[in-house]
């Protein structure tokens, strides 16, 4: 038998719970922007609407990654997670490159067209994902996707100076910015984040995306 690695269902828990609450909120958000996608045909709002897809789809793979911990008390096989987690920072930086490459285009998506916007962020959501499995460090996905937000709060500003929900839309892709900086901190092995903390970038970023749905919904108003 294999020895098994420690499991802690507190933190494991928090996790799931964690995971499920911005699936939810990622779900909610794009079924409640359909509607308004669909009476006006913006297709600003339809690539705003990906953006939260992908952000959902990359929760989702990255809490499928932690029940590998349950077949560590359950079979007598485990996976270590030193040795899967490379892969799931690939999936999951993949999907979420492409979650701020659409935040990116739902700004911009008037001038470049959608075929080559669609090779282009998936090139470099591509090569970012498989940075991790080569250097065993998500360091250089999370300041390419820091760079990543960035522009999209620039090119915000820039694109929607004229519209009457300017401030809206430019604090709403802030809370963004600021709610992936928590989660970037919290991507990497759980050995190098003390749970305590842990669960306090969690509270806040729970918060922050609680925030984040509010101006969702007071901006398509």
């Amino acid at each position: 038998m294999p020895p098994h690695q420690f499991f802690d269902p507190v933190m494991f828990g928090v996790e799931f719970a964690y995971s499920i609450f911005v699936v939810i909120i990622c779900l909610l958000i794009y079924i409640k922007t359909k509607s308004v996608y669909e009476l006006t045909k913006h297709k600003g709002i339809q690539y705003f609407r990906n953006a939260f897809l992908f952000f959902g789809l990359a929760y989702i793979a990255r809490f499928m990654a932690h029940l590998f911990k349950i077949t560590n008390i359950t079979f007598e096989f485990f996976i270590p997670m030193r040795e899967i987690w490379p892969y799931v920072l690939m999936v999951t930086g993949y999907l979420s490159t492409i979650a701020i490459f659409y935040l990116i285009y739902s700004t911009i998506w008037e001038k470049i067209g959608h075929k080559q916007f669609l090779i282009f962020s998936n090139t470099i959501a591509i090569i970012l994902a498989i940075i991790p499995v080569i250097f065993r460090s998500h360091l250089t996905l999370a300041v390419a996707q820091i760079i990543l937000l960035l522009l999209a709060i620039v090119l915000n500003i820039i694109y929607h100076k004229k519209s009457s929900k300017h401030y809206q839309t430019k604090a709403l892709y802030f809370l963004i910015l600021i709610f992936w900086l928590f989660n970037l901190a919290l991507i990497g092995p759980g050995r190098l984040i003390p749970h305590e903390l842990k669960i306090i970038f969690q509270v806040i970023s729970f918060a922050l995306f609680l925030i984040i749905y509010y101006k969702v919904n007071k901006w398509i108003k």
